[in-house]
């Protein structure tokens, strides 16, 4: 690695939970390939970790939440959609970071790579650091807040193309409304801004491509390294046993944060463990078990026809455990740039059924490494749920080699990552 030896890994998230764990597995890769690498988080961290860094203490922390009440009181209050996770709404309401980092910083870094941007860093951020650093940014794309007026899913509005405003996720009319001005601003800093975007799926990367504020800048796509340490083969009679669950059946996992997230597919799911309950016989149904991972506090036992048992919120030891134990795993999500957990289901080799969405495109392939269904079509999912239980043991066991073997081209941290490391020591990216 001659060239993009010091990388900084900018993050809105915590670094070491939930999927702000990202952050810590492409340092990983980094550092394996000779990189010197920091990640600095916009946390406040419990504990100091090795090459990390907070920009917030206790005091600004509560300065932070001061001044964002005080904003929130002084400005127009704009009614928003949950739905679109408009959290980028008020480009110019963001704290200017770029100087803190600039101060933050234990080298003069050759790159930085962005994510998760909830709160975080604006368009100026970014210009200021690149200017100031003359370091390439790479925005590893999460979503698609990157390229739109405020949202970070835009469901079927497509403003993001043409120059935003007229806003479903603010209810707006207005061709100039506050996407529109956000995306103005936007533009005239990335334009000026050595950046590259790269999409986490093939799903993201299409809409990547058609967005305007990118138009002139190169757009790449490089699925999200997942750490093959953690997320592997294991054995599925120790995983169960770890987890208390029985040897004998058939167990489904889905994962579940919120019940509330309507991009997350639950009420899609329900209907269609309603319909794979009545295409299956009573005896096959009595051996099936739904094993829930999340912190969700719905009482699923009135919904799930099955057999179902919740195992509460989980570390990615026990996430993983959780995936080798399983036969099939679910992603039901309906409006989604990922999710991540298709990538770590796929890298403990358990078939995933999914909703043609997102990173599903890249890694479900239907009879190979799980089942991809029509969009929002829950009797496709349900039947493609019927097709695995239904697969005799030499052929689910060769569907769980297709997802070793499509993990090792798509997710494995070392491949993925030298994919990044190729980016940075490009020609374009030389001082």
């Amino acid at each position: 690695m001659d060239k993009a030896k010091n990388i900084v890994i900018l993050t809105a998230v915590h670094p070491y939970k939930a999927a702000g764990i990202v952050a810590f597995d492409i340092m990983q890769g980094l550092k394996e390939n000779g990189a010197n690498v920091v990640i600095i988080t916009n946390v406040r961290l419990e504990k100091n970790y090795e090459n990390t860094i907070s920009l917030k203490s206790k005091t600004t922390e509560f300065i932070y939440k001061v001044n964002r009440r005080i904003s929130k009181l002084l400005s127009k209050k704009i009614p928003v959609d949950r739905n679109y996770y408009m959290f980028g709404l008020n480009q110019n309401s963001n704290d200017f970071r770029a100087k803190r980092i600039l101060k933050k910083l234990p080298f003069k870094p050759d790159a930085f790579i962005y994510l998760f941007p909830q709160f975080f860093l604006s368009a100026k951020d970014l210009f200021y650091l690149n200017k100031n650093t003359k370091a390439p940014i790479l925005w590893y794309l999460m979503d698609m807040a990157a390229f739109t007026g405020g949202c970070h899913f835009a469901h079927s509005c497509t403003g993001y193309i043409k120059t935003c405003g007229n806003c479903p996720g603010i209810y707006s009319n207005s061709k100039k409304d506050q996407t529109h001005l956000n995306w103005v601003q936007k533009k005239s800093f990335i334009e000026q801004t050595d950046i590259i975007p790269i999409a986490a799926s093939e799903w993201t990367y299409n809409q990547l491509k058609r967005s305007s504020l990118y138009k002139n800048k190169e757009c790449k796509k490089i699925l999200i390294p997942i750490s093959s340490a953690i997320f592997k083969p294991g054995n599925k009679d120790l995983s169960r046993k770890s987890l208390g669950l029985p040897l004998s059946k058939k167990i489904i996992l889905f994962g579940s944060v919120s019940v509330k997230e309507n991009r997350k597919g639950f009420k899609e799911l329900m209907q269609s463990l309603s319909i794979l309950y009545g295409n299956l016989s009573s005896t096959v149904n009595e051996n099936i078990l739904i094993i829930i991972a999340g912190n969700s506090e719905f009482e699923y036992s009135d919904s799930i026809p099955f057999d179902c048992s919740t195992l509460g919120y989980l570390n990615y030891t026990q996430l993983a455990l959780a995936y080798q134990a399983a036969d099939i795993f679910l992603c039901p999500s309906i409006e989604d740039s990922g999710p991540t957990m298709i990538n770590q289901s796929i890298m403990c080799c358990t078939p995933v059924v999914s909703f043609d969405m997102g990173v599903a495109s890249d890694l479900v392939f239907s009879g190979k490494t799980g089942y991809r269904a029509k969009l929002k079509d829950c009797s496709d999912f349900a039947d493609g749920i019927k097709s695995i239980l239904e697969l005799k043991e030499n052929n689910y066991l060769a569907m769980r080699d297709n997802c070793k073997i499509q993990s090792q081209i798509s997710c494995n941290p070392i491949s993925q990552t030298e994919k990044i490391i190729e980016l940075l020591n490009r020609n374009s990216f030389k001082k």
